[in-house]
C-alpha cells in the first residue's frame, strides 16, 4: 500500500506538488499503523517549506505595486534569509525593491519586510521555547522540542536560552518604558479596593566561581478584592528602590487598582522590612502570624521536653508554661505591651540563680531573647489577629509562600539544582511570572496580532 501526499496553492494554476510518499507492506504490524514520528517530521518540514515560500512569493508580488501611483517597482536583487519555525527552517530569497519616489521618498532599494517579524523567527516558536524554558531546564526543553519537532527546527540549548531571555528582556523593557499614570483598559477603577501585597525572598546558587555562594531573589504577589492576582520577581542586587517602586505601582495599575489602601505582608525579615519602608512607606504592614508562632512553638517544645520537666522545678516550670500560653493569647489579640511584659517575666524567671546555669534554661533564654528581638523589630506590624481572622481578613503569608514555590523553587532552586547568573535569573523570572499568571500568551498576542490564530489561549500555563 502506497500513499502520496500532494500540496497545491489555491491561487496557483500549476499542478499539485508531491511532498512525500509513504509505503506500507503486508502483513500489517502495530509499528506500521499510521504515521511514524520521523515521517511526520519530514512531512511537516516539507509542507512548511512550500507554504512559506508560496506566501513570500505572493507577498513580494503584491508589494511591487506602489500603493500611491500604482507603478510596478523595479527589482534590484535578493537577500538570503532563513525563517525559523516550529516545523523547520526555510531558506528564502527576499527581494530588494526600488522605491518609485512618487511621494518624495528616497528612491533607493529597500529589502521587503514583514510586519512584526524579528530576525525571521516565528512567534509561535519563540512562545513555545520561552514557555518550556520557564518550566523546565534549558537542556530538557531543547531535548523535548527536538524529540517532537523536525530536526532543523533550531532548538539548540543555547538558542532556547537566548530566545527565552530575549522575551524576558522585552518584558522588562516594556515595564520601565511604561508610565504608571497610563490609564487602564477598563473605565471602571475600584478606588476603595484593599490591595494585599505579599513579599518574600529566596536564594539561588551563583554561577560565578569567585562570587558569593548564592544571591537573593525577591518575589511578591499582588491580590485585589476581585481583580485576580499578579506575580512579581526580581534579583535584589539588580534593582534599586526606585525601580522596585515603579515595578509595584505598574503591576497594581495593571490590576486596575490604586495604591491608596495597601497592606503588605512579610515574615518580618529585616531586609524585606527595609524594602517595604523604602518602596511603600505609606502602606500598612502586617507580620505573618505563622512565622510569629514558629518562635512560640520552639519555646513550647523546649519547655515541654523531658529534660525541662526533669531539670526545672515545678514551682518554676508551671509559671513558665502559663506565661507562654498567656503570651500567645496576648499576641493573638494584638496586646503587644502586655505580651512583652509576659516575655520579660519569663526571662526574669529563667535568670534565677537556682536554674540559671542549667542547660535547658540556657536554651529557653536563647530562644526567648530571639523572640524578644523579633517582636521589638516588628512592633509596628503586630495587629489584632483574632479580630482580623473573625472579619475574614488575611493574617498569614501563605499566598506568597506558594508564589516562592512557583517562581523559584520549582524552576531554579529545590527541584533544579543548577547555578545562575544574576541577570539571566532576573530575565527568566519575568517570563516565569507571566507564565504562572497566565499572561504570557496575552503578551505575544499583543506583540503579534493574530498570534496563534485561536489555537493558543490567553490562560495558557
Amino acid at each position: 500500500m502506497k500513499f502520496t501526499i500532494l500540496i497545491q496553492c489555491g491561487d496557483d494554476v500549476t499542478t499539485p506538488m508531491v511532498i512525500g510518499q509513504i509505503e506500507r507492506t503486508d502483513p500489517l504490524q502495530a509499528s506500521a499503523l499510521g504515521l511514524t514520528l520521523s515521517e511526520s517530521k519530514r512531512l511537516l518540514s516539507r509542507i512548511q517549506q512550500e507554504i512559506v515560500q508560496a506566501q513570500i512569493r505572493h507577498h513580494a508580488e503584491s508589494q511591487r505595486i506602489c500603493p500611491q501611483c500604482g507603478v510596478r517597482r523595479a527589482l534590484k536583487d535578493h537577500r538570503k534569509a532563513c525563517f525559523k519555525s516550529l516545523f523547520g527552517s526555510v531558506k528564502l530569497m527576499i527581494p530588494r525593491l526600488f522605491e518609485c519616489g512618487c511621494d518624495g521618498v528616497d528612491p533607493g532599494a529597500r529589502t521587503l519586510r514583514l510586519e512584526g517579524m524579528v530576525n525571521w523567527v516565528a512567534p509561535e516558536l519563540e512562545y513555545i521555547q520561552s514557555h518550556l524554558a520557564a518550566t523546565v531546564p534549558y537542556a530538557c526543553a531543547s531535548k523535548l522540542l527536538a524529540l517532537l519537532l523536525p530536526i532543523d527546527a533550531n532548538n539548540a540549548v543555547s538558542t532556547v536560552r537566548r530566545r527565552a531571555l530575549s522575551v524576558g528582556r522585552r518584558l522588562e523593557t516594556e515595564l520601565y518604558e511604561a508610565t504608571v499614570e497610563d490609564k487602564p483598559s477598563s473605565t471602571h477603577v475600584d478606588n476603595c479596593a484593599t490591595i494585599s501585597i505579599g513579599l518574600d525572598s529566596g536564594f539561588i546558587r551563583d554561577c560565578r566561581p569567585q562570587s558569593e555562594r548564592s544571591f537573593e531573589v525577591v518575589v511578591g504577589r499582588i491580590l485585589g478584592s476581585d481583580a485576580g492576582s499578579r506575580s512579581i520577581g526580581f534579583v535584589r542586587t539588580l534593582e534599586d528602590d526606585e525601580r522596585v517602586r515603579h515595578r509595584l505601582r505598574h503591576r497594581v495599575a495593571q490590576q486596575e487598582l490604586t495604591t491608596e489602601q495597601m497592606t503588605v505582608f512579610t515574615d518580618g525579615d529585616a531586609g524585606l522590612r527595609c524594602l517595604q519602608l523604602a518602596v511603600l512607606p505609606n502602606a500598612s504592614h502586617v507580620l505573618d502570624w505563622f512565622h510569629l508562632t514558629r518562635h512560640l512553638t520552639i519555646l513550647k517544645r523546649v519547655l515541654h521536653s523531658e529534660e525541662a520537666i526533669e531539670k526545672v522545678p515545678t514551682r518554676y516550670h508551671e509559671p513558665l508554661r502559663k506565661a507562654l500560653e498567656s503570651l500567645k493569647w496576648r499576641l493573638w489579640h494584638g496586646q503587644y505591651w502586655r505580651a512583652l511584659r509576659r516575655l520579660k517575666e519569663m526571662l526574669f524567671t529563667l535568670r534565677l540563680p537556682t536554674i540559671y546555669s542549667r542547660r535547658v534554661a540556657k536554651r529557653l533564654r536563647r530562644h526567648a531573647k530571639k523572640l524578644l528581638e523579633y517582636l521589638k523589630h516588628n512592633a509596628d506590624s503586630l495587629v489584632n489577629y483574632g479580630k482580623r481572622y473573625r472579619a475574614g481578613e488575611r493574617i498569614s503569608t501563605s499566598f506568597i509562600e506558594s508564589t516562592v514555590n512557583q517562581l523559584i523553587d520549582k524552576r531554579m532552586s529545590k527541584s533544579q539544582q543548577m547555578r545562575w547568573s544574576r541577570y539571566g535569573a532576573h530575565l527568566l523570572l519575568q517570563v516565569r511570572a507571566d507564565l504562572v499568571d497566565g499572561r504570557l500568551a496575552d503578551n505575544f498576542l499583543r506583540w503579534y496580532p493574530g498570534f496563534g490564530r485561536g489555537t493558543v489561549g490567553s490562560s495558557a500555563t
